[in-house]
């Protein structure tokens, strides 16, 4: 079973990605590596 994609905000998505604040740096590396969060799509 093959994932749908929007095309259209895959730019988008990786520039957010890319330009993570201070605040969103340490949810995603810091705190969520010792709080292991399962997430479904």
């Amino acid at each position: 079973m093959q994932r749908k994609r929007n095309k259209a905000i895959v730019p988008a998505a990786k520039m957010l990605r890319k330009n993570m604040t201070k605040e969103e740096k340490h949810l995603w590396y810091d705190f969520l590596r010792t709080h292991p969060v399962r997430f479904s799509r």
